[in-house]
Order: structure tokens, then sequence, then C-alpha cells
């Protein structure tokens, strides 16, 4: 019970704030604690739907004080009209002959609908770019928790999760691993934060004005995070860390800005300094530790999880990895082109499969669908090829508005922020070929909360412009004659 009282005070908390850089933080981090406490809690319902109660709660607030205070409206925002088109296709997948029920449709709101208003929150939230970086620079701290955790695991062995709830065995039994939970609620579930808030501590590491603890914050959060990756083993999260800050270092070199480059070669260096510690101390404390637990599967003491990512210079960790996902996008377009009904794949396919089977149309309807770990294949499924459509434009179309704004950006914090999004939203592109990013937490939840700073970035930088052209000429800029 102590569990299920944590989001609700927490939502109340952040009803009472309202619309604050505060509540944004304290949501945020409850994202990073949300995995741990799931397992503590042995998977209490409310616990499980913790953030989706915080999130909701607030936006629910915020509704009801507009229509109050006269003040409602659809802000015009980028694909603002899209994603209200796209909320309301999914409220239309109830009525989808398929649906395996009205329980598990409306529990597969979680990860289509519940954390969209973190992008109209966050788009009003700030004013100018010190405000971004400062917010920023608390969120990275905060994420210091989840690797310093899960380090520390690595390092104590199974032990030190394994007596704290069952859950945390149930998880990790079919791994062929010991690997740390950190905060989250699967082995290696670190490694996604790291993914996540990395791009982020490099932002930090190339301000110009930046404060020298400041700049230590970023250094310290690179590193812990280099090492999180080691010990998570997650390969694919590493290789869209790689893919975002490839990005990001190209669109700031592109506009001359060295220090981006300057700064990817230093995370190179700090991230083998941090392979090094990782296997000349933390490695062996583990080694020790798994070799002595009785409860360590025998595998667990012949392989280690700092091996794995080693295998990505092997050609043949791309070739059956992941299969091919194209027979199940064709099957699916083919045979379910407005969906299948929601709560047919993820996170509610688990929780409601026993249900599923005991029902012999919606068993038949499950075993026709199959197995695909692809973004795409799984949302023609969840919402037809409608509802993969638009949610596709609205990534691509975020891409491209953070592109844009990296090139032509005259501050160079904002120029790097939005940089730091463009590779955000190419890696979440290139990685929903092989998985689901977009269909689970914390990924879902920090790219809508990414997507409005992207909106709040486009209004200071408009802001600028039109600041700098009064300045330049003296007048309006509508009365500025053209030449």
């Amino acid at each position: 019970m102590i569990y299920a009282a944590i989001p609700v005070a927490l939502a109340l908390l952040c009803v009472f704030l309202g619309r604050r850089q505060l509540t944004a933080l304290l949501i945020l981090g409850y994202l990073t604690m949300e995995g741990f406490l799931k397992l503590l809690s042995n998977y209490n319902k409310v616990v499980h739907i913790g953030l989706d109660i915080i999130v909701l709660s607030l936006a629910a607030w915020l509704v009801l004080e507009a229509v109050v205070l006269r003040r409602a409206f659809v802000p015009h925002l980028p694909f603002a009209r899209l994603i209200t088109f796209y909320v309301i296709w999914i409220f239309l997948q109830l009525l989808n002959p398929y649906s395996p029920g009205l329980v598990p449709s409306l529990a597969s709101f979680k990860v289509h609908l519940a954390m969209i208003p973190l992008y109209f929150i966050a788009s009003g939230l700030f004013e100018e770019p010190k405000q971004v970086i400062r917010f920023l620079s608390g969120v990275v701290a905060i994420t210091l928790i989840p690797y310093l955790m899960a380090l520390a695991q690595y390092a104590l062995g199974p032990g030190a999760v394994l007596d704290l709830s069952p859950r945390f065995w149930q998880n990790i039994s079919y791994f062929h691993e010991w690997r740390p939970f950190g905060t989250s609620a699967m082995p290696g579930g670190g490694a996604v934060f790291a993914y996540l808030i990395t791009p982020i501590a490099m932002v930090l590491l190339v301000q110009v004005d930046a404060r020298p603890a400041m700049r230590w914050l970023a250094v310290l959060s690179i590193a812990l995070a280099a090492a999180t990756f080691v010990v998570s083993g997650v390969r694919q999260v590493f290789l869209g860390c790689v893919l975002a800050l490839l990005v990001m270092a190209f669109l700031m070199a592109a506009r001359g800005a060295g220090r981006g480059a300057v700064a990817l070669g230093g995370m190179i260096l700090v991230g083998l300094c941090a392979f090094v510690a990782v296997q000349s101390w933390l490695r062996p404390m583990a080694t020790e530790n798994i070799a002595s637990d009785p409860r360590s599967p025998a595998i667990w003491r012949e392989r280690d999880v700092t091996q794995r990512l080693g295998t990505l210079t092997e050609t043949s960790v791309y070739r059956t990895s992941r299969p091919n996902p194209i027979p199940a996008l064709v099957k699916r377009a083919t045979k379910y082109p407005f969906g299948a009904g929601l709560g047919r794949t993820g996170s509610a396919a688990g929780t409601f499969g026993a249900q599923y089977e005991r029902d012999p149309r919606n068993a038949a309807i499950q075993a026709e669908v199959g197995w695909s770990d692809n973004f795409f294949a799984d949302m023609i499924v969840e919402t037809g090829i409608p509802g993969m459509l638009m949610m596709s434009i609205v990534l691509i179309g975020l891409l491209v508005h953070a592109v844009k704004l990296a090139r032509r950006a005259m501050d160079p914090a904002i120029a790097s922020l939005a940089a730091a999004l463009a590779g955000f939203y190419f890696s979440v592109f290139a990685m929903s070929w092989g998985s689901q990013p977009l269909l689970s937490n914390p990924i879902t939840a920090y790219f809508w909360f990414f997507s409005g700073i992207l909106v709040a970035l486009e209004r200071m930088e408009y802001a600028q412009a039109r600041q700098y052209e009064r300045e330049a000429y003296g007048m309006e800029p509508e009365l500025i004659p053209v030449r």
C-alpha cells in the first residue's frame, strides 16, 4: 500500500504546483524510479500506471483550469491537429470489430495516449534558452542515480536485488548473463536512460558560457553512462546513442562549430576510460559475487555481460539479432489495414495473454498476428495503417523541424539543443526497425517532453530573430522594405 501512495501523493503535489519547471522535474524524477518501484511492489496496479496517473491528473487539472478561465483552445503547435486526429483515431479503435475487449483496449491507452500531454505541457514551460539548459542540468543530475545503482548492482552481484522481491528473479531468469536493473523494471534498463541523457550531457559540455560545475556534471554523467552501457549489455540503445551523437556532431560541424567535434572526441576518450575502469575494478568484483551466490545459473558463471558490446564488430550480429520484419509488415497491412484491436502487442498482450487464449476468436487473431520486433508492424496491428502513418509523420516531421532549427538558429545554445534533439529523433526512427521505442517508457515520455522543448526553442528563435530585425532596422519586421 505504501508504494501505491507514492504516485498518488506525487500527482496531488504536481496538481498543486501546476505548470512549472519543478513539476516537470518531479515527473521525470519519478519516471527514473518507477520501474524499481514496480518490482518492489510486485507490480501493484496503481504503481504500474503511476506515471500515467501523475501526467493525466496534471493535464486534467490544467484543462479544467483553462475551461474555467475561458482559455481553453488547442495550442498552435506543430502537428497539434494531426496529434488530435491521432487521439480521436485511437478512441475510435474501441469500436474495432477485432477488438479483444474493452479493458485491454483501454489499458493500451497507457502506451498510445497517456504521455502526449507532456508535449503540450513542456511547450510552454520555458521562455529563454538558459532556462532550458538549467532544467536539463537538473535532469542530468537526476539520472546519475540509475547509473550509480546499475554499477553498484553489477559489482555486488545477484544478491544486490534478488533479495528485494521475487519479481527481480522472474524478470531476469531467462537472461544469459547477470545484468543489473538499476532503477528500471528490466535487466539492463539503465542503458535506456544513458541513451536518452548522454546527448543532453553533451549539450551541457559544449555550452560556451557554461559554469565549471555544469561541465563537471556533464563529464561525470558521460563517464557513468558509458560504464552503464558496458554493464547493461543492451546493444541497440548503445547504437542508438552513437547514432544520436553522430547526427548531433555532424549538424554542429556543418555550422562550423568545432566544439561539437572536440566534445565528441572527448566523449570517446571518457567512454574508453569507463570501459577500462569497469573491466579492471567492477568486473572482478562481479565475477566473485556471482560465483559465490548459489542462485546464479551456471551460464552466468561462464559469461559476462561486459563482453556483449564487443560483439558489435561481428557482422553476424546484424544479420541474426532481429528477424526480417517485411513479411510481418505486409501480412499485417494486408489482413488488418485498420488494425486488429488495441492491446494485441506489447505489455498489454503479456498482461491479458491468458484471457485471449481462453477465447477462441481472440486466440485465433493473436496466432495470425504473430510476433514482430518492429514499431511499424506493431502500430499496424494496434492502430492500423492510418495510426501508423500519423505517428510516423509526427516523428519524421519533428526530425525535420529539429534539423532546420539546428542549421539556422542564431543562438548557439538553441542550435546545440536542436542538434541533440535531431539526433534523438533520428535514432528513434532507426531503432523502430528492430524494436518499439515509442511504445514503452521511459522513451515515450521523453519523446513527447523533448518535442515540447523543441517547440519552445522554435518560439525562442523566432522571438530572437524579430528582436534582431527591430534593432537592425529600427522598425517592426512587417514594415521592413523588401529588396
